[in-house]
């Protein structure tokens, strides 16, 4: 999953919004070191992770990639994942994602010199750009895949799917219909015993 998700998962779980997005930018010394509640959030992030990369959609969803080197196929999966979970937001939400910032933002701002200085980069843009809805287009989908292509040493193999995003949009909304109910009913049951 990507931000968005982790952000709406965090609320499912009653989580820290911190814990669940700051888990990808630190690393397992650090997270030590955290508040009791972010380091829950933390380990629901993993979870999630796990839960969708262990998926049996995902990996066949994977599996199928005749594109780029499937090994890196999860990295557009989460995108695909952020960019249906945009559109179909209401069936999953009760607030609309404009009023969801607000749920979350506070928590972000309070916490976002925890770690490096690339989270503090993402909280500022979130804060001031407010981009996630963005990622239910296919150019936000794009601008969010060139930016890893960019800031990855491997991001040149991430290079046939940029080219291939509208086919993959099309051919990923029965997997996030499969696999995002699946993660919100384990995810939930996860919280319940951390």
């Amino acid at each position: 999953m990507n931000y968005l998700a982790h952000l709406h998962l965090a609320k499912h779980t009653n989580t820290s919004f911190t814990g669940n997005l700051v888990a990808d930018f630190c690393h397992a010394s650090q997270m030590k070191q955290l508040p009791l509640d972010i380091q829950k959030g933390i380990a629901i992030h993993q979870f999630v992770d796990k839960t969708l990369d262990s998926h049996l959609s995902s990996l066949h969803f994977r599996a199928g990639q005749q594109i780029g080197r499937r090994r890196f196929a999860g990295i557009v999966q989460d995108l695909l994942m952020d960019y249906w979970l945009v559109n179909k937001w209401s069936q999953y939400c009760d607030v609309s994602l404009d009023l969801f910032y607000q749920e979350f933002l506070p928590d972000l701002r309070e916490h976002k010199g925890l770690v490096n200085d690339a989270y503090q980069r993402l909280i500022e843009s979130l804060d001031q750009e407010r981009w996630l809805g963005n990622l239910g287009e296919l150019k936000g989908i794009q601008r969010a895949l060139m930016s890893i292509v960019k800031s990855w040493r491997y991001g040149d193999y991430l290079m046939p799917f940029y080219h291939s995003l509208p086919e993959l949009i099309d051919n990923s909304e029965s997997l996030f219909d499969v696999v995002y109910p699946d993660v919100i009913n384990a995810v939930k049951e996860k919280a319940l015993l951390i």
